[in-house]
């Protein structure tokens, strides 16, 4: 059972404490007198003058007035005190306790705010021993602030003497009465001493106590199941169950109870949905994401758990419209389902609000990728390498992006920049280089697309997609034909299996006039592969040089019925001739 008693307990702390936090303060500050009696005329002046210098901001100026008034009566708390607020907001910790201590030294009337801030300066030097009497001072000064209790039992707590820490809540409690404030912290340090039966009891009280609150009585109901008390621990459940809830933390505490106990998940999902719907604030939307995030594993292997999570981050969606951390987790449930283009426009929707997340953008361009969209591949990574311009996965999906998109100058300005921070991954430098020779190719920059493959051939002689594109480019061309023959041989030798190669070395071949040799490799290519129409075109193409026009206007055919907007093969049909 996921339990969220630890929230229960640290959410009634929090209402107690900030209840009287600002009426305590206001009680503390009224105690601070502006003065002492009996100061001298100089002293004051000092003092004043050093007043002054605080206000405005001038502190080097204020300790050295208050520090002349020192001079003149050194026996004056507030000077030392004044001194000492300075030092400690400076974070001069230590040389604040010694202004603090001669403050409450000198002072004869207990003053709250000297005590406290003395109080601040041996926390601050982890000396919480030297609390101990100041906090009891406090509480015999103003015995009804309960809040001092408070913390002098977690200065017992912090020294690891909790039967001390219960003994000040006992005070407290035969003070102040049955409070949740004093009762959870006693829970907390019955917990710590392993002794659980006192802590039951601390929580029974404190839902006796307050019996219309009804996260007392969750959290008794989860300390019986969580200490292996079931029977006890249903029947408290079971009466929450029949009570008016509305409370978020309490119809929580139900549905993870169901969790644990029952084999299906009905009923947790829905208590989880009444949580989720609360109006309270006892339920943040930090712990909804935390709960949706936690689903999410087990949820892959479960469709109606997936569709109980959608529902579910559908209700915080119209509760925090526009939150980026739900878009993203709206993406995981997405992706979770194959929704892959559900998953693409709700990052789209994060990356409109915020573009600072490189893992977003990353993820957007990959997701982008996958659905083939290279509208968007190419509008998104544009804009990623100028928020990113350091990322090498930017400018890979980048430069494919463009170059699908035909946008060559980019492709090749971009690799420039990217085979830079390239340089200690060979592999992603060859193919970014690749795409750049093949850009300048397009552009028809031979002179550097020859220049750019030869680079690459250097770095890696064996470079398939560099040997191919180099040698179909220099048979297109007619150029350098003997050349593109060792390539596109040393090619078929590395990958013989590969159509794609095959059908380059063939065409390298009719341009080389071995025109039976190339036909032979392009038998092998389409028996192989029969409705690719650039295989029937160039076949038809050395079939036509062969002198077999029949063959090579049934291949030509064949093409056009796969590619039939391809007019250059209608024209070599309505000729039966390349010409």
């Amino acid at each position: 059972m996921m339990t969220f008693r630890k929230i229960l307990l640290l959410s009634v702390l929090l209402l107690s404490l900030t209840a009287g936090y600002s009426q305590k303060k206001a009680q503390k500050t009224d105690k601070k007198p502006a003065t002492e009696k009996g100061f001298d005329f100089n002293f004051s002046f000092y003092f004043l003058e050093g007043n002054k210098n605080k206000n405005l901001g001038d502190y080097d100026a204020a300790i050295r007035n208050y520090t002349r008034a020192l001079a003149i009566d050194n026996t004056q708390p507030s000077a030392y005190y004044e001194i000492a607020t300075i030092l400690f907001a400076s974070g001069d910790y230590q040389a604040a306790q010694s202004y603090a201590e001669k403050a409450v030294q000198y002072d004869k009337t207990n003053n709250i705010a000297y005590i406290d801030l003395l109080i601040y300066t041996y926390q601050y030097s982890n000396q919480l021993e030297k609390t101990i009497p100041l906090y009891r001072k406090l509480i015999s000064t103003n015995p009804n602030d309960i809040e001092t209790y408070y913390e002098l039992a977690k200065v017992y707590q912090g020294l690891n003497k909790p039967k001390d820490a219960i003994k000040v809540l006992d005070q407290a409690e035969s003070r102040f009465g049955i409070t949740d404030i004093v009762s959870v912290q006693k829970e907390l340090m019955y917990e710590k001493m392993g002794n659980m039966n006192k802590s039951f009891e601390e929580m029974k009280k404190l839902r006796d106590a307050y019996p219309t609150n009804l996260r007392y009585k969750a959290m008794l109901a989860e300390a019986y199941f969580q200490n292996k008390k079931p029977d006890l621990a249903k029947v408290e459940f079971a009466e929450l169950e029949k009570m008016t809830i509305d409370e978020g933390l309490v119809y929580l505490s139900l549905a993870e109870y169901h969790r644990a106990t029952d084999a299906q998940y009905y009923s947790y999902f829905s208590l989880l949905e009444k949580a989720f719907n609360c109006d309270d604030e006892s339920l943040s939307y930090e712990l909804k994401m935390q709960i949706l995030n936690q689903l999410l594993p087990i949820a892959r292997n479960d469709d109606y758990i997936k569709v109980q999570i959608k529902r579910l981050a559908s209700i915080v969606e119209k509760q925090y419209p526009g939150d980026i951390a739900l878009s993203a987790l709206k993406a995981d449930i997405a992706m979770m389902n194959n929704d892959y283009k559900a998953v693409q426009q709700n990052l789209i929707d994060i990356v409109a609000e915020d573009k600072s997340s490189y893992e977003i953008w990353e993820h957007l361009m990959s997701i982008d990728y996958h659905l083939q969209d290279f509208d968007n591949l190419y509008a998104h990574s544009k804009e990623a390498v100028e928020l990113f311009p350091n990322m090498l996965m930017v400018y890979q999906y980048y430069v494919v992006a463009a170059y699908l998109k035909k946008e060559f100058r980019e492709v090749v300005e971009a690799v420039d920049y990217a085979s830079m921070l390239s340089l200690d991954n060979q592999q992603v430098m060859i193919d970014l280089l690749s795409m750049q020779g093949d850009a300048y190719h397009a552009l028809k920059e031979y002179h550097k697309a020859d220049s750019v493959y030869e680079y690459i051939l250097f770095k890696d002689g064996d470079s398939e997609s560099v040997l191919n594109n180099y040698s179909y480019n220099l048979a297109v061309r007619g150029e350098n034909l003997a050349k593109a023959l060792e390539m596109s041989t040393h090619l078929v030798e590395l990958n013989p299996s590969n159509a794609t190669y095959l059908d380059t070395h063939a065409w390298v071949l009719y341009k080389n006039g071995k025109l039976d040799e190339a036909l032979k490799f392009m038998n092998d290519v389409i028996e192989n592969d029969t409705t690719n129409a650039v295989y029937y075109d160039h076949r038809g193409d050395i079939k036509c040089s062969l002198g077999k026009k029949d063959e090579a206007v049934s291949d030509w055919e064949k093409a056009l019925e796969f590619d039939p907007e391809n007019n250059a093969i209608e024209e070599k049909i309505r000729k039966k001739s390349l010409k």
